[in-house]
């Protein structure tokens, strides 16, 4: 086994910390079950972290670095915003207690929201066995029997992040789309890669 690069150690401190942050939010309806799955949550979030920059991950981390220091978790605040769509009462109780973002953070958020779900469609279109075992695609879709969206779990966390972050991401994003290349894609690919799949397409036909 090769020697663990300084970049593989910060996404799996990154994902080490979500995990931790995760441990402590108290789900309405009790613990939830992926709350008791390490080895499904690593997967997914190192798959995530692995598609971007040194800079973002740097920035993320002291973006998880600073919002524990000040008492803050940014896993709840993440699911707190998500509940906007799907438990409105719930979060009409509990947005108060949430960060307020500015009109910029809002406007980058929304940028990267929009940019993702061009992908998530081609990815629809292209790999539909493979998607149709995700979230629903967008947020008029949120519903307490289908949950949140992955537009609406994408736009809560995001939502979560310092405008620097924000605005490494974007440049990576809208890089990745000038060049034609799908970022989600290669998150996706990260991930089936982790399951033993040599590529998408072995993964999309052993879900047929």
């Amino acid at each position: 086994m090769g020697k663990i690069t300084e970049r593989e150690q910060r996404i799996f401190d990154i994902a080490s910390a979500e995990w931790e942050l995760f441990q402590q939010v108290q789900n309405t309806g009790g613990r939830a079950s992926c709350q008791d799955d390490p080895d499904t949550f690593f997967k997914m979030r190192m798959s995530q972290w692995m598609v971007y920059s040194d800079e973002v991950l740097q920035s993320y981390w002291d973006d998880l670095q600073s919002a524990c220091a000040a008492g803050r978790n940014p896993i709840f605040e993440k699911y707190g915003y998500m509940m906007e769509t799907t438990y409105p009462e719930e979060y009409a109780q509990l947005k108060d207690s949430l960060p307020k973002p500015s009109e910029a953070k809002k406007e980058l958020v929304e940028k990267l929201v929009s940019a993702h779900l061009v992908w998530d469609r081609w990815m629809l279109e292209h790999y539909p066995n493979l998607r149709k075992n995700g979230r629903v695609l967008t947020a008029g879709e949120d519903s307490v029997y289908e949950g949140s969206s992955s537009e609406s779990y994408l736009r809560g966390e995001l939502l979560t992040c310092s405008e620097r972050t924000l605005t490494l991401m974007w440049e990576q994003t809208r890089q990745a789309c000038d060049r034609g290349e799908n970022l989600l894609k290669q998150i996706i690919e990260n991930e089936t890669a982790f399951y033993g799949y040599q590529s998408l397409e072995e993964a999309e036909a052993a879900h047929a």
